[in-house]
């Protein structure tokens, strides 16, 4: 009988441990449950923070730099190159990532996407020919205006050009100048990995679902609508095919509607594109199971996290799907997925949930991996 291979392939668990560390236990999980397995561990990210180190294989190089952070301090960033240094890499979540603020600081109108312009700069520096941008895990709702500002648009207002743009500025943008964007960026292809695949604005925007966890308040909310409906209709006036409802647009708080309209960027879905990049399908040819996993198995799952885009792979490979998380919406159906474990404890404080995350996924990765091999031969 051929010995089992498990692929340990999670997403991180905010405020827990990130991708890495998650594959880790669960591959401890897996030996501990059964010592003749094949482990194979796989850190997952859908654009988000963690996606320089998942798509470390096939980005291997990193340039180290300087850029501003969400709310306007100098911090070290890092961005990757491929192998032949055509190809470069850039985590928006490095710059604007809302790991960086402190639960204080974290206020949507408040921030900016500058510090991400910085770095596609930089990329443009090392004279690629194609940039691809991760999107997820912002702080920012400034629907790229910020990004843009640092690659050279300028944003004016009643009495001139607007200083550096955050949320809380959007509703003072009366025209935009879009003349003195980077020019090198004319002979560079531009994709953004979009961690949700919805619009920006509206009642299903993403601006509306997602501001509370940026440190918003309901009245920021309101706000925000405001400006990024402005700044929309701003951008039509230089880009008349701007749609703020197109899918991938309410990515990283407007961040993809940027990418999109200002610099002609193309919006894929950063798990599909993560997983082709990794070569998953091909990896599930010689897979026995897979054990994935994030914070929250919920309603926000199917909205183009990558838990979602691995069910439906294993689905159509007919390799089973475990998923492990920390809390699980025991109604949520999808495709691909064979179980869903939430891992914690009953009744235990979030906090001691959290601390003792890692130690969780590994006992349950050792349950799930001897139930599978304890299964009759010939079933799934």
């Amino acid at each position: 009988m051929a010995a089992m291979r498990i692929l340990a392939a999670p997403d991180k668990f905010k405020h827990c441990c990130d991708a890495r560390q998650a594959a880790a236990a669960i591959a401890r999980g897996v030996r501990d449950g059964a010592r003749q397995a094949e482990v194979l561990e796989l850190p997952l990210s859908d654009g988000g923070e963690g996606t320089l180190d998942a798509l470390a294989k096939a980005f291997p190089l990193r340039v180290k730099c300087r850029v501003q952070d969400a709310l306007g301090r100098e911090v070290d960033a890092e961005l990757a190159l491929d192998a032949s240094r055509k190809a470069a890499l850039v985590e928006s979540a490095q710059a604007c990532g809302l790991w960086r603020l402190q639960e204080h600081e974290r206020n949507p109108l408040h921030t900016s996407t500058f510090g991400v312009g910085q770095l596609v700069a930089r990329a443009l520096d090392e004279g690629v020919s194609r940039v691809v941008i991760g999107l997820g895990g912002s702080a920012t709702s400034d629907g790229g205006a910020g990004m843009a500002q640092a690659l050279g648009v300028r944003f004016m207002g009643g009495k001139g050009e607007l200083p550096r743009l955050t949320g809380d500025g959007l509703t003072r943008i009366s025209a935009i100048d879009a003349s003195g964007l980077d020019k090198r960026l004319r002979n560079v292809e531009v994709t953004a990995l979009c961690d949700v695949n919805m619009g920006l604005i509206g009642p299903s925007g993403a601006t509306r679902k997602y501001v509370i966890q940026k440190g918003g308040t309901t009245g920021a909310v309101d706000k925000l609508e405001l400006g990024l409906a402005l700044l929309a209709e701003m951008i039509k006036r230089v880009n008349p095919k701007a749609d703020p409802q197109d899918e991938g647009s309410g990515a990283a708080g407007g961040l993809g509607f940027g990418i999109a309209t200002l610099l002609g960027g193309k919006l894929q879905a950063g798990s599909r594109a993560v997983l082709e990049l990794l070569g998953f399908e091909k990896l599930l040819e010689s897979t026995s199971l897979v054990i994935t996993g994030e914070g929250s198995y919920d309603e926000q799952t199917p909205d183009g996290k990558i838990v979602c885009e691995v069910a439906r792979f294993c689905g159509r490979a007919g390799v089973p799907c475990v998923v492990l998380a920390g809390s699980v919406l025991p109604e949520l159906e999808i495709a691909g997925v064979t179980a869903a474990f939430e891992i914690s404890r009953f009744g235990a404080r979030k906090q001691d949930a959290l601390d003792s995350g890692t130690i969780n996924l590994q006992r349950f990765a050792r349950h799930v991996t001897r139930l599978f091999a304890a299964r009759p031969r010939g079933r799934a």
